[in-house]
């Protein structure tokens, strides 16, 4: 925002000026005149922002209205940066596993942090041998796009969130064997309309989240508690350290953020576990914080879980509830 030139008391009333409280003579003629020249340069800004703001409103309307169109195959001429999470599965079912790729225009730091812009380029294609099918390759203001597969109905899909300013969408891609592409439906918006297949998404969003979070604690934290043991106090050491913890949670949030949208009987959160590894990077992190980060890996390091969600009933499986609520406690000091 550019600052108004002072000394000239004036009312400003729909780009008008009004009531000014000087005479406009000589020297301060030239400053009401400059004034004018400030007043309508920030018009012209105000109103080219709120243009850019409505087109990307009704471009991310029209790609949330796309529902049945079909994604053939075609080639790639030009692959954003950095290839941000990779898949492989038989989403066609043909016995021979497709992989499945999300790309971004963002540079991969060597923390394992991305260094984000405010807006990037995401690419997310199926490649089936020598075939490319682009899914989703568009530039995304203020947000991301990630993606996990589920089940529907016996039928393998992608389930894609995008998010775009203040704005989420959920969207599911399957194969067509008839139309030899992707068919793609959306599951969710804000208003939640379109629940047929809410539970299933919910399901392997969730899933996909805590597998990320487990990575984190009973992986990832393993180089951090070691640090911890030898009294590290190095700040670009332990951020290289913890950089990859975070990655991980951040990611693990938002699919458990978008898993609660789309079934709340699944909502849970990990913000206060955030926040404390948030803490012990900014600050030298305290004997305290360790003991409670080394407290939380043994509860995720104690094998693998048989079951994450009783789907049948649609809920969280208890053995899960209990390491969450062992997680609150740790953090909350009662553990």
């Amino acid at each position: 925002m550019k600052k108004l030139l002072p000394g000239i008391a004036c009312l400003i009333i729909s780009g008008t000026l009004a009531g000014c409280s000087t005479q406009a003579t000589g020297g301060e003629g030239n400053e009401l005149g400059e004034l004018k020249r400030q007043i309508e340069q920030l018009s012209i800004e105000n109103s080219a922002l709120q243009l850019k703001i409505e087109e990307q409103r009704k471009e991310m309307e029209q790609t949330n209205s796309n529902d049945g169109a079909v994604y053939s195959a075609k080639d790639i001429e030009e692959y954003p940066q950095t290839l941000y999470k990779k898949i492989s599965l038989d989403i066609d079912m043909d016995d021979v596993d497709e992989i499945i790729e999300l790309y971004v225009n963002a540079e991969k730091m060597e923390t394992g942090g991305f260094a984000w812009d405010d807006g990037q380029t995401w690419l997310l294609v199926v490649k089936d041998g020598d075939k490319s099918y682009p899914l989703y390759n568009n530039y995304v203001q203020l947000g991301s796009i990630d993606f996990s597969m589920a089940t529907f109905d016996g039928i393998p899909g992608i389930i894609m969130i995008e998010t775009m300013h203040a704005d989420k969408s959920v969207h599911k891609f399957s194969y067509d064997q008839e139309a030899k592409g992707f068919v793609k439906e959306t599951l969710y918006k804000k208003e939640n309309m379109f629940d047929q297949y809410n539970q299933p998404a919910s399901f392997a969003l969730f899933t996909d989240a805590y597998k990320r979070m487990k990575e984190a604690f009973a992986n990832k934290a393993i180089e951090a508690l070691e640090a911890g043991d030898r009294n590290s106090q190095d700040i670009h050491e332990l951020a290289m350290i913890f950089e990859p913890i975070l990655v991980d949670l951040r990611d693990a949030q938002r699919l458990f953020e978008t898993a609660g949208e789309l079934n709340p009987a699944l909502s849970v959160s990990i913000d206060s576990t955030l926040n404390m590894l948030n803490q012990m990077v900014i600050n030298p992190p305290t004997a305290d914080q360790f003991d409670q980060l080394r407290s939380i890996h043994e509860v995720f390091n104690e094998g693998e879980e048989e079951q994450l969600i009783i789907e049948e009933e649609n809920q969280i499986h208890p053995d899960i509830i209990n390491k969450f609520q062992m997680l609150d406690s740790i953090l909350n000091g009662n553990y």
